[in-house]
């Protein structure tokens, strides 16, 4: 194959890989959990509290707790207004698109104040 051809076939070798490698939402997912995980960790360890001591008080497992802060999914509302108690602060979430064409808005969901046998480190 000539060099003049080998440069042609790379190019639309190299343009073929490009389309291929469109982001897959699989992926995309797991991002944001390793990302949440990361800042819960961060958040626990700042506060000077073990995983034992965060789930015990958030009604969970430790393992769970564990697999959350290692990215392992995505816990919902409840889960985080829990973990939250447990670690004496409260979480502001923002669900973002990473786009500069969409217009934010913002969304508050209130929850009942929680009872101060809850606060003081009992189950949920």
């Amino acid at each position: 194959m000539g060099h003049s051809r080998w440069e042609t076939y790379k190019a639309k070798r190299l343009r073929e890989m490009e389309e291929d490698a469109q982001p897959h939402s699989e992926y995309e997912q797991a991002g944001r959990d390793l990302e949440l995980g990361d800042q819960l960790r961060e958040i626990r360890k700042r506060r000077g509290l073990s995983q034992r001591v965060v789930a015990e008080r958030s009604g969970m497992s430790q393992p769970a707790l564990s697999r959350i802060e290692g990215g392992g999914g995505i816990p919902d509302i409840a889960t985080l207004l829990r973990l939250g108690a447990a670690m004496g602060v409260r979480f502001r979430v923002e669900l973002v698109v990473d786009d500069d064409t969409t217009e934010i808005e913002p969304l508050t969901v209130h929850h009942r104040q929680l009872t101060s046998a809850s606060a003081a480190g009992g189950h949920f």
